[in-house]
């Protein structure tokens, strides 16, 4: 897949990229230079697809804030569109991501657990498996959460990121602590900071 820059005020305007890869909302683009890479936002750029599988990944990019690893097919985002269609009688608009677990045993079976809301207001969970580096055979459940346990799950997940966040600002005051007490000349401290 290529990319044309649609952004009038950069200076790459109008030029061509091939797509190195993306994201939900954003873009890296092989670019001629010392980095070799460059970083477009999506609305910069104007997307020029070569597969179907371009084609898919434009039109559900939301599918992309699922983190596919090594050895995963990306035609599971479109195992997951269709079940997600198929199970829950709806047209898929968005999906906002909330947690994306992995796990792979020694035989190279891989599952991955998601918790997430469809079209903004319908919570589920997905349970998706399959083997390594193949392109088809998922097994895919999609489970529709009632309101008031997917309210419990995120409040309990919710509590948890705060504890997380509370011991990394404890962590950073601990480094905060130590450069000063080291004396740490003012240049590398404003490096660190």
């Amino acid at each position: 897949m290529k990319v044309k820059i649609i952004n009038s005020s950069l200076e790459d305007y109008e030029r061509e990229f091939k797509l190195r890869r993306m994201n939900y909302d954003q873009v890296v683009v092989n670019y001629p230079g010392e980095k070799g890479i460059k970083v477009f936002q999506k609305e910069e750029v104007e997307f020029i697809t070569e597969t179907e599988v371009d084609e898919f990944l434009i039109n559900y990019s939301d599918f992309l804030k699922i983190k596919l690893n090594r050895g995963i097919s990306v035609a599971l985002y479109k195992g997951i569109l269709d079940s997600i269609e198929n199970q829950l009688k709806i047209d898929f608009k968005s999906l906002n991501l909330l947690k994306d677990k992995y796990a792979v045993n020694k035989r190279g079976i891989w599952e991955k657990e998601i918790l997430c809301t469809i079209n903004d207001n319908i919570p589920i969970k997905i349970i998706a498996d399959g083997q390594n580096f193949k392109k088809s055979g998922f097994n895919i459940t999609i489970d529709e959460i009632p309101k008031e346990e997917f309210l419990e799950i995120c409040a309990f997940e919710i509590k948890k990121i705060n504890k997380e966040i509370k011991e990394k600002e404890y962590l950073l005051a601990r480094y905060g602590e130590a450069i000063e007490k080291t004396k740490a000349p003012e240049n590398l401290v404003k490096m660190l900071v």
